[in-house]
């Protein structure tokens, strides 16, 4: 029966749904009382003034497509910013600010408020304006604005959001210009603004966007662009900076105002993306920390810190700091921190990491999942600090010197580099030993702890991609002193000579990912025959794959995790095949010799270069029954079925003593009993289910059981086909026949083909005279096989019985004389006149095929021909003809 099947394709359409509310909230902290410090700084009394030119007219909102400018080298001998900064010492903040308000302006806060929380601002009159309330706090830009040289005096609590518009201004060296706060513990925010322009004017002066002159400022800039090739961005040397969401700066600093990126004690990167690409042809230094105010939380210090998930990406042609306040370097956990100094460098002593000579501790802490690149092109100057590099749990970790070693250190340093599990930490340098490190004998100034191996490799070239040698450690304490590696005393887990000998002749060294013994283990049993069973394993490997492989077969559960108990223990250690890698692999082993009709539990244990892992889960499958053999004793129209199940024909291997003194070849004693046999028979080999049928059969015996039926009704001379439906201890019904599949026949094959006794033909005397004159004819006979068999048949003889047959001569043609006693006599089979059969006496030796007869199949015969002498008086010839039957062969 054919079938018609059709496939439906269901498509779900899933929307995402974005928020379409893009503001911001901002919270803040309490301020905290600390004592004030003021910065005094004045114009210088060369300045001109200049005046703010009014305008209300608004500009479109234009997109600004940031643009990388190339770096130059550019000569050093500028003016120092400390020099200028010098000669405006006398004169105090604030200036008197001007009012730039034109008479025709007019403001009504109903129209120009946005919200309840924003005011509008359409240029540098209106914010001029509007900072004369001092309840007005927050301002949204709707159109790029210009502040010249005019003062802008900030509170706390200021939020000004650019709405992705440009704000240009030019401070020079005035630091009451442009933005500007002197209230301590002060908290302004700006977001969403462009300063200066992408050919890096409009950003003009030392003092920064936002000149901090008072303590504990915080500046936070979320989603902001910078572009300058005559200022310094950020100006808050007793207070902080908060950078968020996606920020660009670009600052290329070419003309007498370039400086330092920030003077500042603490910068952090609390969440999104800051990429600062810094160069100066005026300083030396990306930062420059100078606070030890008391008011200043983060006095005596210049830190960096990226705070969780949060990406910080740094390119500057200068030193990390001036000065020598305790620098520290901290990138939270999943943070990114990557700092280049080799693409934008301008060499001499900006290639140096630090500008001065370092006395204060030093620290670097990498944390978990933290991911941080350096690429230097001189080492790190530590000089005297001590200090430290703690990197933590999975944290991937680059340093790459371009020439000397990672650190360089004066003799008393102490700094010391501790490792946590971390995923990889590369030192690579040009200098043998390439830590570079300088501690005192015996002092533990690089070590590594963990819970497991990790792999320590070397590189006698930072070129090389092959390493020279691999080591593999629990935990371990060094003291390094340049290219002199030491064990400390007591340390778990020694190097030996040649491995210290590696150490100390490399020129990168790369710690890896750590390892354990695999876990997470997997087993599952399927494709289960009578004897073999495939085991489907996989594991996590934790760093290293799989050295072996070990299957285990119980045949009761409260044997498991026993390897003395089981009956099967197959070993898998050549995995050309299998999937084996250091994170998750998979393997498959087949075991055979398996019991039939038995249950068994599962389990594997997977060992790699640090160890062997528990037992993995459990995992129950049944062996299928077994037909050991069957026979029939047929009669004509029943048959007696029996049979025998096998039970204990598998083997097993004595591990009581142990793998090393196993017993191969053990009888099986733990076959399972069968509970039910199904005797199915069919004449139809395929048993389709409505020519099927079944009979239950007596099972009885306790091993190797035994089972017989006797099936009633069959047919007689008829081939029935066999096969058991067995159930065992599974439960399951399982099919089962013998090979070829099981047959018997009722009776012998019968031919029995029914012929006609006389066949009768004669001429018609009406036909005398006619075309149709001496044509023979007769009527239809019928040959029928009544047999179970196909069958041929032929005829074989003619034979003439009278004297009138013996008087006519038969023809094999109709080319007879006529008036002569000749006869042309032919067989027609099935009306087919195309070929007719010519009755000779020569059938004895050229028999004619009637054809071959299927079952209950009948073919009709009549004779035609033409007698040569119609008119002669009336001749009645009698011939005998002979059939052959037989069994088709073809």
């Amino acid at each position: 029966m054919r079938k018609s099947i059709s496939i439906f394709l269901i498509c779900t359409l899933i929307m995402m749904i974005f928020p379409s509310d893009w503001s911001y909230a901002l919270e803040f902290e309490p301020a905290k009382s600390v004592q004030e410090k003021e910065e005094v700084m004045t114009e210088e009394t060369s300045e001109e003034q200049t005046d703010v030119e009014q305008t209300t007219e608004t500009s479109e909102l234009e997109t600004v497509e940031s643009s990388e400018e190339s770096s130059e080298n550019v000569s050093t001998n500028g003016v120092e910013k400390e020099e200028l900064k010098g000669k405006n010492n006398e004169e105090s903040l604030p200036i008197e600010e001007k009012d730039v308000v034109t008479k025709t302006q007019l403001y009504s806060e109903d129209v120009m408020q946005e919200d309840a929380d924003f005011w509008l601002v359409d240029s540098a009159a209106t914010l001029t304006e509007y900072l004369k309330d001092s309840q007005k706090l927050k301002f949204r830009l709707t159109n790029n604005i210009d502040l010249g040289t005019s003062a802008f005096q900030l509170q706390s609590g200021t939020i000004i959001d650019g709405a992705g518009y440009t704000i240009t201004y030019n401070k020079s060296t005035i630091a009451a210009r442009g933005f500007y706060t002197n209230q301590a513990n002060a908290v302004i925010e700006i977001r969403n603004t462009q300063f200066g322009n992408t050919d890096g004017t409009g950003a003009v002066g030392y003092y920064g966007i936002v000149t901090g002159s008072a303590t504990n400022v915080t500046l936070i800039y979320d989603g902001i662009s910078y572009y300058s090739t005559n200022g310094q961005m950020i100006y808050n040397p007793n207070g902080s900076v908060i950078m968020r969401g996606t920020n660009r700066i670009e600052q290329k600093g070419t003309s007498a105002y370039s400086q330092e990126w920030a003077e500042i004690n603490y910068v952090e990167v609390e969440n999104g993306e800051t990429v600062i690409e810094h160069s100066s042809n005026q300083t030396n230094a990306f930062i420059w920390s100078t606070s030890t105010a008391s008011g200043n939380p983060y006095a005596n210090t210049s830190q960096i810190v990226v705070r969780e998930n949060a990406v910080l990406d740094i390119k500057t042609n200068s030193n990390m700091t001036y000065g020598t306040l305790a620098p520290s370097y901290i990138v939270e956990k999943n943070a990114v921190f990557n700092l280049d100094k080799v693409t934008l460098a301008t060499g001499g002593t900006r290639n140096q990491f630090f500008y001065s000579l370092q006395t204060q501790p030093v620290n670097f802490s990498f944390q978990e999942n933290a991911k941080v690149n350096f690429v230097l092109p001189l080492p790190i100057n530590l000089n005297s600090s001590k200090g430290g590099m703690a990197i933590g749990k999975n944290a991937d970790v680059s340093i790459d010197v371009a020439s000397g070693g990672i650190f360089t250190t004066s003799a008393s340093s102490m700094f010391a580099i501790s490792m946590d599990k971390a995923k990889q930490v590369s030192f690579s340098g040009t200098s043998l030993g390439t830590i570079g490190l300088n501690g005192a004998n015996g002092v533990n100034n690089l070590s590594f702890t963990s819970n497991y191996l990790q792999k320590i490799e070397t590189f006698t070239s930072k070129t090389n991609s092959m390493p020279t040698q691999e080591m593999f450690k629990e935990a371990s304490d060094l003291s390094v002193q340049g290219t002199n590696f030491t064990n400390i005393p007591g340390t778990l887990d020694s190097f030996s000579t040649q491995e210290i000998l590696s150490l100390k002749n490399s020129q990168k060294i790369i710690f890896s990912e750590f390892m354990d013994v695999p876990d997470q283990l997997g087993l599952i049993a399927a494709d289960e025959t009578d004897t073999s069973i495939s085991l489907y394993g996989s594991s996590v490997n934790n760093g290293s794959p799989a050295s072996t492989v070990k299957f285990f077969l119980f045949t009761a559960e409260a044997d498991t995790s026993d390897l003395r108990k089981a009956k099967h223990i197959v070993t898998l250690n050549n995995f050309d095949d299998q999937e084996n890698t250091t994170l998750n692999s998979i393997y498959k082993v087949t075991i055979d010799d398996l019991n039939p009709n038995t249950n068994y539990w599962a389990q594997m244990i997977v060992t790699n270069q640090v160890g062997e892992s528990d037992f993995s889960n459990v995992d129950r499958f049944t062996t299928k029954p077994q037909l050991k053999n069957i026979t029939a004793d047929v009669t004509t129209t029943s048959a007696i079925i029996n049979g025998e199940l096998a039970s204990d024909t598998g083997k097993w291997t004595d591990y009581s003593n142990g793998e090393e003194l196993a017993l191969p070849g053990q009888q099986a004693y733990y076959g399972g009993n069968y509970q039910q046999v199904k005797v199915e028979y069919s004449k139809n080999k395929a048993f389709p289910v409505q020519e099927t049928k079944a009979q239950i059969a007596d099972l009885y015996g306790d091993k190797n059981q035994k089972f017989t039926t006797k099936l009633n009704g069959l047919d007689g001379d008829v081939t029935y086909y066999v096969r058991t439906k067995v159930t065992g201890v599974s439960g399951e019904e399982v099919i089962l026949a013998m090979s070829p599949l099981t047959q018997f026949q009722t009776v012998t094959e019968i031919i029995n083909v029914e012929v006609p006794i006389e066949m009768a033909f004669q001429t018609q005397n009406k036909d005398l005279g006619t075309l149709q004159e001496g044509n023979v004819s007769s009527a239809e006979y019928h040959v029928v096989n009544k047999g179970n068999v196909s069958t041929k048949v032929s005829i074989t003889d003619l034979t003439k019985e009278n004297i009138a047959a013996n008087q006519l001569l038969l023809l094999d043609h109709f080319s007879g004389n006529s008036g002569q006693d000749e006869l042309a006599l032919q067989m027609i089979i099935d009306n087919n006149q195309q070929e007719p059969l010519f009755l000779t006496s020569d059938l004895s030796n050229n028999p004619l095929t009637v054809g071959v007869l299927n079952v209950n199949e009948q073919k009709s015969l009549s004779l035609e021909g033409k007698y040569f002498n119609p008119t002669k008086q009336a001749v009645f010839p009698l011939y005998k003809m002979t059939f052959k039957v037989e069994r088709n062969e073809e």
